[in-house]
């Protein structure tokens, strides 16, 4: 998956992706209210309504609950707008105007362009308009990152529940400090701290073929206790990770430092807060200390993709061994 970027006259937030299926599958998963409805947001912001009416000069309109994610103080979101552009299975444009920009009068537009790859698409997003919208812009450099990772997960697996029922969030904090990522996961949070801290499991969810893969973990688990990890790269390089443990409270919390071999010398925090729900466990990851180090950002909106590998694990028993490479 590609990063997404902002352009350089901050008006527009672009992020891009491959996914296998064709792009008529793709281009109904965005115009079907049906399906929206299942893969655009998830627990954290859950849906309320989806209408589509995908024609141009047709109107959407989209509404959640209230769940754990804030934007701009709001916690219900609203959005609506008009089709401007549709081509099938090429071509999807609409205005966008949501009710937690702070100025929800402005109108944007999200632009999705589908283009055949093999027996694949390649996807881009493009949302624009956004050069007097600020605060809305850092939400979205971090926000379209997550919609179309959970557009991928949806259409490969052809909308299964019990793969899409959850799909890790991603935020960014308004001052760019911190990302926050969370996702729900469906067994107790004992288990879930277990696959974050022991060494014999962190190697089996922790990496794909393609993309990077942890093959050793090293942990002294106590305040103060040092924690190691190493792997193999895209390219073939290794790469290391290390830190100490600040914070261990199990099951409920482990905050620990994170210096990675990719990032030179640059310091930051990494807290794990894990919340008992009804069906199991709200993962919450906090990487905080990014603003001290503005380059390496970027690298790190890969969170989400982490803890789906953390889902997939203890929900379904899938481990990097398993899993497609990327």
């Amino acid at each position: 998956m590609s990063p997404t970027i902002v352009t350089p006259d901050q008006d527009a937030v672009v992020s891009e992706i491959d996914i296998s299926a064709p792009p008529e599958r793709v281009f109904r998963a965005l115009t079907d209210a049906g399906d929206l409805s299942r893969w655009f947001t998830g627990p954290s912001c859950p849906p309320k309504r989806w209408k589509m009416d995908a024609r141009v000069g047709g109107q959407y309109a989209y509404a959640s609950n209230t769940g754990s994610v804030v934007g701009n103080g709001v916690r219900q979101f609203e959005c609506h707008g008009e089709i401007l552009e549709c081509d099938p299975p090429r071509l999807l444009v609409y205005s966008w105007i949501g009710n937690w920009h702070e100025d929800p009068t402005i109108r944007t537009v999200v632009r999705w362009e589908l283009a055949k790859k093999g027996s694949g698409t390649h996807v881009k997003v493009t949302h624009s308009g956004l050069a007097d919208l600020p605060a809305a812009r850092k939400d979205y450099s971090g926000g379209w990152t997550g919609v179309v990772e959970k557009l991928k997960q949806f259409v490969e697996s052809e909308g299964g529940p019990a793969i899409l029922a959850n799909v890790a969030s991603m935020r960014i904090s308004p001052d760019q400090d911190t990302i926050v990522s969370e996702i729900e996961i469906a067994v107790p949070a004992e288990r879930v701290f277990q696959a974050i801290t022991d060494p014999r499991q962190v190697p089996s969810w922790w990496g794909q073929d393609g993309v990077y893969r942890c093959t050793e973990f090293k942990a002294e688990l106590r305040p103060g206790g040092q924690w190691h990890s190493s792997g193999i790269g895209p390219d073939g390089r290794p790469f290391e990770v290390t830190g100490e443990y600040l914070e261990v409270d199990p099951p409920r919390l482990l905050a620990h430092t994170w210096i990675a071999s990719w990032t030179g010398d640059a310091q930051t925090t990494v807290r794990w807060e894990l919340e008992p729900t009804a069906t199991g466990t709200l993962l919450r990851l906090r990487h905080s200390g990014l603003a001290a180090h503005p380059g390496i950002r970027d690298s790190y909106r890969g969170w989400p993709r982490m803890l789906g590998w953390i889902q997939a694990l203890l929900e379904r028993g899938e481990t990097v061994q398993h899993r497609k490479a990327s």
